[in-house]
């Protein structure tokens, strides 16, 4: 019968219009909540992948992605060698950023730079550390890390930090780091 096809052509025609809707609704959602989310936490969803970081000085790197605190980023480059990067060295980063994780309520979650610096100074591991610019500052030893500054002991990068290898004392302000990388490795 005629009136048998008319009612299922009107049936689909519904089912379509209810499946574009609900296609609308969820990219809604998607937008409201991609729009609640912080470059951090996208970063946070990479974690374990490569990204390449372009820095504001115009150098790019490799790395994967291992850890993400308050307004930095931490990986490791192919040559093996560790970096930190605060978020404000960042122009853009390339790679898989298609998910997202917020940080977890728990305080020690959300890790702040010196706690990450603090951590090197307790390794006693050699770093060099950059500008803003890409101009190199330092190499060395963390000795010490404040709240908004930290203490490195100059001395080669192939000399264990031995008090006959000093050469100097830096103190550095973190708004003067652009990358803290491992002296070793990258």
């Amino acid at each position: 019968m005629r009136w048998d096809g008319l009612f299922d052509d009107l049936e689909a025609q519904w089912a379509e219009l209810d499946r574009r809707a609900l296609q609308t609704e969820a990219a809604e959602l998607t937008r409201g909540e991609w729009s609640r989310l912080g470059l951090a936490d996208r970063l946070r969803g990479g974690i374990g992948r490569t990204m390449r970081l372009h820095l504001i000085w115009g150098e790019h790197r490799d790395v994967r992605l291992e850890s993400v605190g308050e307004g930095w980023i931490g990986g490791v480059v192919e040559a093996g060698g560790g970096l930190l990067v605060p978020l404000a060295s960042l122009m853009a980063v390339e790679g898989d950023l298609g998910s997202a994780a917020e940080a977890p309520d728990r305080p020690s979650a959300r890790v702040p730079f010196a706690a990450a610096l603090r951590r090197l100074a307790r390794a006693r591991a050699a770093v060099r550390l950059t500008s803003p610019s890409g101009a190199a500052v330092a190499e060395g030893t963390v000795d010490r890390v404040g709240a908004d500054h930290l203490d490195v002991a100059r001395h080669p990068r192939d000399e264990a930090r031995r008090r006959s290898a000093v050469r100097g004392r830096l103190t550095v302000p973190f708004s003067a780091l652009g990358l803290v990388a491992d002296a070793g490795g990258v």
